[in-house]
């Protein structure tokens, strides 16, 4: 029944998900429109007589058109390449340790056991491995924009509090992300909202322009500059809204993957518990600002205070109720937290 639901779960988020980037696509056309519109339309002037009709510059308005599109898909294309798709350069930025060596820590070389049998179990070659030393909360990440450029890294946290078979949960939710390329996904929307930022700052550039030409053409020019503003802002926010839905969307395709690779939800659930209890004392919130940038790409939320549009995870409690549809926290309360400093 477990695996029926996990299955199911998946299904509608990966439906969701791509339903809510075509959304995000259209509004991106939408927006390109409106501008060519302003730009083409010509209004009948004062002296014309009041039943003249409206003008179109059908030449110009594909030549606008086209010309904000590039601008969007350039500038988001360029911001894509810049921030790469080589997992192991966004882990060790993100400060983590690169844990690939021998050592003698027995919770490192548990977790090195645990990633190769949970890459056995997905069919997936095991990616590099990195720990996140000064996180005393319980968290991980993925990184790379595909299985061959991948990294996973989970705190040191996780490492002393999630039993064996929790922490194999976590890091198969990792390798979930990595098979469903969810980073090459996340990567799309940051280059798009990038390029809608893009169009505020040609509004500015346009709307000064504007304000220092002629009459009638510097006034249009500078309307399209305010336009180019206005829509360059709102679209980057309903960006945001739009990643953080579709964040959400692949952390519950990631945990129902997770648990058809472990057989295991038990354990996941779990793991999000002890989350859940350590942030009713805001001990699993990390303040360090490198992750602050990248609370998208964690495990779990960085803070119990996020919520709403901007939230990148669903509410824990529903993630957990999703595996363990029994659990009532009002009733049944969170898990005593233990820290094990070694197997």
């Amino acid at each position: 029944m477990a695996e029926m639901s996990s299955y199911q779960l998946g299904a509608n988020a990966r439906k969701q998900s791509r339903l809510m980037m075509a959304m995000f696509i259209f509004s991106v056309a939408l927006i390109a429109t409106v501008i060519a519109a302003l730009a083409s339309v010509r209004l009948p002037s004062e002296t014309m007589n009041q039943s003249a009709q409206v003008i179109v510059d059908w030449y110009l308005f594909g030549w606008v058109a086209t010309g904000v599109a590039t601008v969007i898909v350039l500038t988001s294309v360029w911001k894509m390449l810049s921030m790469g798709g080589d997992g192991v350069k966004v882990a060790q930025s993100l400060g983590a340790t690169d844990v690939n060596d021998e050592t003698n820590d027995p919770l490192i070389t548990r977790y090195k056991n645990i990633v190769e049998e949970v890459a056995l179990g997905a069919s997936m070659p095991a990616p590099h491995i990195f720990v996140l030393e000064n996180e005393p909360g319980i968290n991980a990440f993925a990184a790379g924009s595909s299985p061959d450029k991948a990294a996973i890294a989970v705190t040191r946290g996780a490492l002393k509090i999630l039993t064996r078979d929790e922490l194999a949960a976590v890091v198969a939710h990792e390798f979930a992300h990595i098979r469903n390329l969810d980073m090459r996904l996340n990567l799309r929307v940051i280059g798009l909202i990038h390029g809608l930022m893009a169009l505020y700052v040609l509004g500015r550039i346009l709307m000064h322009s504007g304000g220092r030409g002629g009459k009638n053409g510097g006034a249009q020019l500078a309307l399209i500059g305010i336009a180019l503003i206005l829509l360059g802002l709102l679209g980057a926010f309903m960006g945001k809204v739009m990643q953080a839905a579709i964040s959400r969307q692949r952390e519950y395709l990631a945990d129902a993957d997770a648990t058809r690779f472990t057989s295991d939800p038990d354990s996941l659930a779990g793991a999000l518990k002890k989350i859940g209890s350590l942030s009713q004392k805001d001990a699993n919130a990390t303040v360090h600002d490198e992750l602050e940038e990248a609370r998208h790409m964690m495990f779990a939320e960085l803070s119990n205070k996020m919520s709403g549009l901007l939230s990148t995870h669903p509410p824990l409690v529903k993630r957990i109720q999703a595996l363990d549809p029994s659990f009532d926290p009002e009733i049944q309360g969170w898990p005593t937290v233990e820290i094990n400093e070694s197997t």
